[in-house]
């Protein structure tokens, strides 16, 4: 990394795991909010600073697209732990080695979920060029490393999923959510074929991930606090973040699945990830 990027970020990571344990310590809400609030300013402000750095003194799209992944993971990382989110990994073998690279398909309930995927490995995340000009989320994705996609053009389209298929091809994880938008935790919703046109064209494995949100405040999540975790409906984003910040804690399980191994169509690799994560799904 730049100069100093890496010890910045052991710093930021100290003063998180101080201000987590602190936080615990007092577990009142008019003093746990505000707290949270002023440490995930602080890491949107440093985590954009660093990875602009970043994109002015880096030329070469893979080597940028490496810091940005980085760096991402980790500030998601010291994220989690600020927002009081702790992750149960199971049978986490594959992303664990951080060997090769993977299409990562995934279920999807909250923003939440690219939290507990990024904590994991490094990747890029595919997102819907909807987001790319909303105020300060297309920034943060756009510096995560973050590939917008335009499903409405099919031109553009066919180039996005070339762009993707090249930056399988350059060793990166993909991370990619098939249902096209969160769901209210009751079901896993179809997925569209379209996006997984990439993953089928690349000759790189596919790795369904099932992502299950357990326990709010300790207690089994259900229709009343369901709300406060899924960011589902005509809720706006920071409508549904300033909501989750009440929250002490929430645990959350990812769970890792079989492989599919390349040389399907992507109709197919659809199929067989959804019967997978949904089987998955309905077992938690």
């Amino acid at each position: 990394m730049p100069v100093g990027v890496d010890y910045i970020l052991r710093l930021l990571y100290h003063s998180a795991s101080v201000g987590a344990a602190f936080a615990g310590w007092r577990d009142m809400l008019w003093i746990l909010k505000p707290l949270k609030i002023f440490a995930f300013v602080i890491l949107v402000i440093t985590f954009l600073t660093i990875s602009f750095s970043v994109d002015l003194i880096i030329r070469n799209k893979e080597a940028k697209l490496r810091y940005f992944s980085r760096i991402s993971s980790f500030y998601l990382r010291v994220a989690l732990r600020v927002l009081g989110v702790s992750v149960l990994l199971r049978d986490v073998k594959n992303l664990a080695k951080g060997k090769g690279n993977y299409f990562i398909v995934s279920n999807h309930l909250s923003y939440i979920d690219i939290f507990v995927i990024f904590s994991v490995v490094p990747a890029v995340f595919i997102a819907n060029s909807e987001l790319e000009e909303a105020f300060l989320l297309g920034a943060i994705i756009r510096y995560s490393g973050g590939v917008f996609v335009e499903r409405r053009s099919r031109a553009r389209l066919l180039k996005d999923m070339q762009n993707i298929k090249d930056i399988l091809n350059m060793g990166f994880n993909v991370v990619l959510f098939p249902e096209g938008t969160t769901s209210d935790g009751r079901e896993v919703k179809p997925f569209k074929t379209s996006f997984l046109d990439a993953a089928a064209g690349s000759g790189v494995q596919v790795l369904p991930v099932c992502i299950k949100y357990k326990k709010a405040n300790g207690e089994d999540i259900g229709p009343e606090n369901g709300p406060l975790v899924y960011y589902h409906g005509d809720v706006t984003f920071f409508g549904h973040f300033f909501r989750f910040l009440n929250l002490r804690r929430v645990d959350v399980e990812l769970r890792e699945l079989e492989v599919i191994e390349p040389g399907k169509t992507r109709k197919e690799l659809a199929e067989t990830a959804y019967e997978s994560i949904s089987a998955a799904y309905r077992q938690l």
